[in-house]
């Protein structure tokens, strides 16, 4: 597989990396689409991303995809800069996922980042409430914690998923959403508000153009 020769090619030039390392970190950002730095583990992935970064976006731009590095927010990962066939993406988790976006956004304004960092804070609560502001459903505590929780294995969020479901969990998002989701939702969520009741699809159908899923693997 194309992959694999690339990789011992690549690994021929550099005595503390092996082919086999090469692809499972290709393969862990593919599944993940963003890795951080500071993540359990992200650290290795990280940095032999940063250490062989032609090789990445090389391999990566053969799936179609853009490789992004971004050393002073620490992480790396992947967008698709075309609308490719992805998965499409239910209508309430593209909603939340524009919300999410929007709330970054407003607080990165304000100045509002976690000290010495990117982050953003925010908690549940904000996030129901902005949802019911730009007309969304009203999330059960479960329904909005399952989303988060495939938000954060994405990792465009991180947050303590042993809070309990009474508890308001408090999200941190990661400046990866700017990378995922594009300048354009504002005017998404605008168009989700002004549709009818259940005619967001068309909305949903847009913003799955801006994200990219990575399920497959980059070797066997």
């Amino acid at each position: 597989m194309i992959a694999s020769r690339w990789a011992e090619q690549e690994a021929a030039k550099d005595a503390d990396i092996t082919a086999e390392e090469l692809i499972e970190t290709a393969n862990r950002i593919l599944h993940r689409q963003f890795i951080s730095r500071g993540d359990r583990g992200g650290a290795k992935h990280f940095e032999r991303a940063q250490n062989h970064l032609d090789f990445y976006k090389q391999l990566f731009a053969t799936f179609g995809y853009q490789f992004l590095y971004h050393d002073g927010w620490g992480y790396v990962g992947y967008i698709s800069p075309h609308a490719f066939a992805n998965a499409r993406v239910p209508t309430q988790e593209t909603f939340l996922l524009l919300i999410i976006r929007y709330l970054y956004d407003e607080n990165a304004r304000k100045g509002y980042f976690v000290e010495g960092t990117a982050d953003i804070l925010v908690d549940e609560e904000e996030i129901q409430s902005a949802l019911s502001a730009f007309g969304g459903k009203i999330l059960t505590a479960s329904e909005l914690r399952q989303i988060l929780t495939t938000f954060k294995r994405r990792g465009l969020i991180t947050f303590d998923t042993t809070y309990s479901l009474r508890a308001d969990a408090e999200i941190t998002i990661r400046p990866t959403i700017l990378a995922a989701i594009d300048k354009g939702f504002l005017h998404r969520l605008e168009a989700w508000r002004d549709q009818p009741a259940g005619g967001g699809d068309a909305v949903a159908e847009s913003v799955s153009e801006d994200e990219t899923h990575g399920d497959e693997d980059v070797a066997s």
